[in-house]
């Protein structure tokens, strides 16, 4: 059994996928399998689902979801009573796959394998992040951090293709991302090296202006030493730029 989170709450049994009804029976199962194999209290379950109405809630209307859900994914040992709680048994999540494609996505040595291990990484999202299962704090908390994560191999993917010389091909990609995350200093510094690279200096020194007005307006602060750094090598027209390797590492790590 596979539980999948990267979108819609649901189950994969014998290679089947498996609806679960009800946002709260989705929930629940939500926080049991963002728990991994731990145990989950009982308390502690009812708090993630229900937020703010946890204090009317029983622990036989949570044993009725429990019951529910061992019946929907076919196998009444799917989910065990441990005290002081319950936990998903002999399941594995989309999210674990995620994280772990991710993590070698970053740190491979050959940038057209991190890319392939990277779009696939991505190929597991199918939506928003626990979309069918908002507005409980807990949840809402997951939801943010599995987005982040996402983020994150996206802009890894980006600096694998820009590696491999796809800069003309990333630009329209990395404009919008820079429209729509003003203050990302990684995302500017990945346009700022794909403008270059194209001919278009001005407009790469241009987008370098035009963060580090919005950074000191918004935050008082100024870009980050790599991309003070890569401004210079822009204006030297350092040769180093058109090296793809040793340019995108210049760019790791750069997000505040």
């Amino acid at each position: 059994m596979r539980v999948r989170l990267l979108g819609p709450v649901d189950a994969v049994v014998g290679g089947v996928p498996v609806s679960i009804s009800g946002q709260r029976r989705r929930a629940v199962l939500a926080v049991l399998a963002l728990h991994g194999e731990g145990i989950v209290g009982t308390g502690r379950l009812i708090e993630a689902v229900w937020g703010g109405e946890a204090g009317g809630v029983s622990s036989n209307t949570l044993q009725s979801h429990m019951s529910a859900l061992r019946r929907v994914l076919g196998d009444r040992n799917a989910i065990v009573a441990r005290a002081p709680g319950y936990q998903l048994d002999h399941g594995t999540t989309d999210v674990t796959e995620a994280r772990r494609l991710v993590a070698r996505g970053e740190c491979g040595a050959d940038p057209e394998q991190n890319a392939a291990t990277l779009r696939t990484a991505l190929a597991l999202w199918r939506d928003r992040s626990l979309i069918d299962v908002g507005g409980v704090a807990w949840l809402d908390e997951q939801a943010a951090a599995l987005e982040r994560l996402r983020t994150r191999a996206q802009l890894a993917l980006i600096r694998a293709r820009l590696a491999l010389g796809e800069h003309a091909q990333l630009e329209p990609e990395l404009e919008r991302l820079a429209l729509a995350r003003p203050l990302d200093e990684q995302v500017h510094g990945q346009l700022m090296l794909a403008l270059y690279r194209t001919g278009r200096q001005a407009d790469a020194l241009g987008v370098y202006r035009k963060l580090r007005t919005a950074l000191a307006d918004n935050l008082g602060i100024d870009p980050n030493q790599r991309l003070r750094e890569l401004e210079i090598a822009i204006l030297r027209q350092d040769p180093a730029l058109d090296q793809s390797a040793l340019a995108v590492r210049m760019l790791a790590g750069s997000s505040p």
